[in-house]
């Protein structure tokens, strides 16, 4: 059966008869909430880090959960969405760096043998951007390609292309030169930022069963066996989709700025993360400590972080 539109009225009252409480946001502030702050279907699917009854009668009835904790819940994970952009800015900006510097100091590459053989492996790639060369920001760059498409640089492609595109470009060239890389990582780099980005839920998929079964990025989990510092219960934790890409984000986060030149950058967003563990997730840390899924993964998060800071400018990756 299609699921029906509800009113506000009858948002209120569905989530009623699922056992959500109103004792610490009342129902008329909970459906101005709905019409202004976020809307019923995202809300809603914060529920899915909370078990139900198993008993027949208490069927599809969810066990201590307050609308407060939903809304909590969706906050979080806004903030949480913004972190991940921001170290996926700064991850995306020294591989660019770090790619023409190898680019530059290449004597068998000129910068345009590159790109040649990398829009023969896929000439969607530039028809793609002649057809929403309007749209971009690059557009005059764009133009400047159709003038010529057997002679463009390296240094102006990687200005027009997406996060994913550059990763492919990325790839094919460390493939065939060699060179350290992080190719093996960013896959789960390319699927938070783009999550992120496009305001995807995060934080609504702690609890089993996930949606999607993931390849764990085996370089990791050697990091974390070998550390002793990490019970064995990581390897479960790691089965999360959005826990592993996180924990893969926070290493490479800082292994690729763990330079003289980056550290800066490092530090400064390494605050951003201890700020948002250790002061925004807590600040309301009563609504769930009651939920074992959500304080297990926010500890297991926690012990990385800390696993992090105690390596202080040693390499954490090998590439």
């Amino acid at each position: 059966m299609d699921k029906i539109k509800l009113s506000f009225d009858e948002q209120i009252e569905d989530l009623k008869s699922k056992n959500v409480k109103f004792e610490l946001f009342v129902e008329e502030d909970a459906k101005k909430f709905l019409q202004y702050n976020n809307y019923y279907f995202k809300l809603k699917s914060y529920a899915r880090n909370y078990i139900k009854y198993s008993k027949k009668e208490l069927k599809d009835k969810y066990v201590n959960l307050d609308f407060a904790y939903l809304v909590e819940l969706s906050t979080l994970d806004m903030y949480f969405r913004r972190l991940i952009v921001g170290l996926c800015l700064d991850i995306e900006h020294i591989l660019k760096t770090r790619f023409m510097r190898d680019v530059t100091n290449n004597d068998n590459e000129d910068g345009y043998n590159i790109v040649k053989r990398f829009i023969n492996s896929d000439y969607s790639i530039l028809t793609n951007l002649f057809s929403n060369k309007d749209k971009s920001a690059t557009s005059e760059l764009i133009q400047k390609f159709k003038e010529d498409e057997s002679k463009i640089p390296v240094w102006s492609l990687i200005e027009t292309l997406s996060f994913g595109r550059f990763i492919e470009l990325y790839n094919l060239y460390y493939g065939i030169y060699g060179g350290h890389s992080y190719t093996s990582y960013l896959g789960s780099i390319k699927f938070l930022r783009n999550a992120a980005a496009h305001n995807t839920c995060l934080l609504n998929s702690l609890r089993k069963p996930y949606s999607i079964k993931i390849n764990k990025n085996m370089d990791i989990m050697d990091v974390l066996t070998k550390s002793k510092k990490f019970q064995t219960s990581y390897r479960s934790k790691m089965e999360n989709p959005i826990v592993h890409d996180f924990v893969v984000l926070l290493f490479v986060y800082y292994d690729i700025t763990n330079t003289a030149a980056n550290r800066s950058m490092r530090d400064k967003g390494m605050n951003r993360v201890k700020t948002f563990f250790q002061e925004t997730v807590l600040r309301n840390k009563s609504y769930f400590v009651k939920n074992d899924v959500l304080v297990e993964n926010y500890r297991f998060v926690c012990q990385i972080v800390e696993y992090l800071e105690n390596c202080r400018n040693r390499p954490v990756l090998r590439k």
